[in-house]
């Protein structure tokens, strides 16, 4: 407010030198070398009362703020008023680039450790069935174990976990020499083979023609 109340000051003491200009009125621009006020407008008006006295009005605005210089028979009377500019500046919400996951490709080849096996690409569950290494692992651990009631539980709790391809599935079936165990190591196998119309054929390795129809209705499920 001193740089504005300055050219207030500078002003009327300019225009004061005017007062005998009887009800005048003037305009002016003041340009000063100040960073905060870089320039007002000042404007004057001189005028006589009944009584003889000269009122002279100095109103200067700039820099953000306005002062009123009013001058009555020596008497000065002085009103100042900031004025503040509010400016909104919308900022549009900023749009993330979406970052879409790579589908993963299937496989153009697999190895289930069975040689040519059309399932060893197939997939059920969304599961694709055991690789060569684990194959290879689980299929030595249920071959190595002499007693089939145990060949038996390592084989249903694995197959529980693990899906096999119809090749793999019949070679599991071929460890089991008791028809009614190789029959209940199937119901736990069937719903993880990947490629079950390919394991329809497996029928005819139970003599039992009731328990080769049982084994086709399993696999068919």
């Amino acid at each position: 407010m001193n740089r504005i109340v300055r050219a207030a000051l500078v002003s009327s003491l300019f225009f004061s030198s005017a007062s005998f200009a009887q009800d005048a009125e003037f305009n002016m621009q003041v340009d000063v070398d100040d960073q905060d006020m870089p320039s007002a407008r000042v404007k004057m008006k001189t005028t006589t009362n009944v009584n003889g006295e000269e009122t002279t009005t100095v109103k200067v605005r700039g820099g953000g703020a306005r002062m009123d210089v009013r001058v009555t028979g020596g008497t000065m009377e002085s009103e100042s008023h900031s004025e503040t500019r509010t400016t909104e500046t919308r900022r549009e919400p900023r749009m993330e680039p979406r970052h879409e996951m790579p589908m993963a490709a299937e496989p153009s080849y697999r190895d289930c450790g069975t040689r040519s096996d059309e399932g060893c690409t197939m997939r059920r569950d969304g599961q694709y069935p055991m690789d060569a290494s684990t194959w290879r692992g689980f299929y030595q651990s249920l071959k190595s174990e002499n007693n089939e009631i145990v060949r038996q539980e390592k084989a249903e709790k694995m197959l529980k976990r693990v899906y096999l391809t119809a090749v793999q599935f019949g070679m599991v079936l071929d460890l089991f020499n008791n028809e009614i165990t190789r029959l209940e190591v199937a119901k736990e196998a069937a719903p993880h083979v990947v490629d079950p119309q390919h394991a329809l054929g497996f029928s005819s390795k139970w003599r039992n023609s009731i328990s080769g129809s049982e084994y086709t209705d399993i696999i068919t499920q």
